[in-house]
Formats: C-alpha cells, structure tokens, sequence
C-alpha cells in the first residue's frame, strides 16, 4: 500500500470513531497536506478497487469533492 493511501485510510478511520455518516472528502484531502488533487482520486481509485474505502470523488483543478469512508476491509488492511 503505497503511504498515501495508508494516510487516507488512517484519516476516514478517525474520522469513523466519531461519525459513522460519509465524509466529506475535501476534508480528508486537506488533512494529507498539498497533495496534488488528481494524486488523491488516483489513491482513492486504488483503494475503492480493493473494497477498502466507499463514495464518490470528484476533482477540479484545485479541489476535491464527494463523500465517502472506511469499509470494515479497510480497517482491516490498515490494522494490517
């Protein structure tokens, strides 16, 4: 798992400890510090290949939007 990934998998399971609803994932991009939008939807993509997060993403040229969190596999691989 590449450590953006692992960052965004570590950030919507903290977030889960306090709120089971989706999250707004401009919130969790802005948590990974700078990281290039089309970087985060393309680890969001792997993620959601493996079954580890859920939601819908959408990016623009300087922002992120969408909702969506941490599947029970995903927790598990970040445990992992």
């Amino acid at each position: 798992m590449e450590p953006l990934e692992r960052l965004i998998l570590d950030r919507l399971a903290k977030v889960k400890e306090v709120q089971e609803t989706n999250i707004n994932l401009n919130v969790i991009w802005r948590e990974c510090g700078g990281v290039e939008p089309a970087d985060f939807v393309q680890a969001w993509g792997n993620l959601d290949a493996e079954e580890l997060v859920h939601g819908e993403i959408y990016s623009g040229a300087e922002s992120i939007e969408g909702l969506g969190k941490i599947t029970a596999k995903g927790e598990e691989a970040l445990r992992g």
